[in-house]
């Protein structure tokens, strides 16, 4: 993913910017309730803002989902860490910058059902925090005047997608949607619901490289629905 760049120097930005967001869970008949727990993980592998410059996350989250004909509500809160591999910038400041970073967010869906189709609208908005070693990189090179960063301890995002859903059966729904705002300007995912099993994932092509097969941006997520193993709260 790239960002829009202004003046002479490279700006980086937070890397909780450069990932996807979590999905929209739709519920399957065979959930024991409608409003359900999740522990979820994914991993995000992607192009960093600059030429050689790559970003490796792992994100883990809490999901708390409430999803019925019409509406879906979600809140999440996470934690993730990775790296980010500087190039380009100067001998003092290139190499592999670790991080970790806290965060939360809140979703909301609207939708309409037609017979097992349901097609919506909805957003979330939240807030997360980065620290280590990539943030004292942004915080030092813009101090010292060599590159322009975002250094907020309050990262914000916001974003609005479609979304739409096909239950294929009582034990699986099938999903997509579009994530647009932050994190990841574009996001587009594909979630399948199975029995309270979640796999989802969202790519980015590589236009400058088209034989780069894990694109611009990679992100694979699981959840799993903890009532599956008698976890209720």
């Amino acid at each position: 993913m790239r960002f829009l760049f202004n003046g002479c120097l490279r700006t980086y930005y937070p890397t909780i910017y450069h990932t996807s967001s979590s999905p929209i869970i739709f519920y399957t008949k065979t959930n024991l309730e409608q409003g359900s727990n999740y522990l979820g993980m994914d991993l995000t592998a992607a192009k960093g803002s600059y030429d050689d410059e790559e970003i490796y996350l792992i994100k883990c989250s809490y999901l708390n989902v409430k999803t019925e004909d019409h509406i879906n509500v979600s809140w999440e809160i996470f934690g993730n860490s990775g790296v980010y591999r500087v190039s380009g910038v100067g001998k003092e400041y290139d190499g592999t910058k670790t991080l970790f970073g806290l965060g939360g967010n809140i979703k909301f869906n609207l939708n309409f059902k037609i017979d097992n189709l349901k097609i919506g609208l909805g957003l979330s908005f939240g807030g997360a925090s980065e620290f280590g070693e990539y943030y004292s990189f942004r915080k030092s090179g813009e101090r010292n005047g060599v590159i322009d960063s975002n250094e907020d301890l309050i990262l914000p995002m916001f974003s609005l997608f479609p979304v739409f859903a096909y239950e294929f059966s009582e034990s699986t729904v099938l999903s997509s949607q579009m994530n647009i705002g932050l994190p990841g300007i574009i996001s587009p995912s594909v979630v399948l619901n199975n029995d309270g099993y979640v796999y989802w994932l969202s790519w980015i092509p590589d236009n400058d490289l088209k034989e780069n097969y894990f694109g611009q941006r990679i992100v694979f997520g699981f959840l799993m629905d903890l009532s599956k193993f008698g976890i209720t709260f």
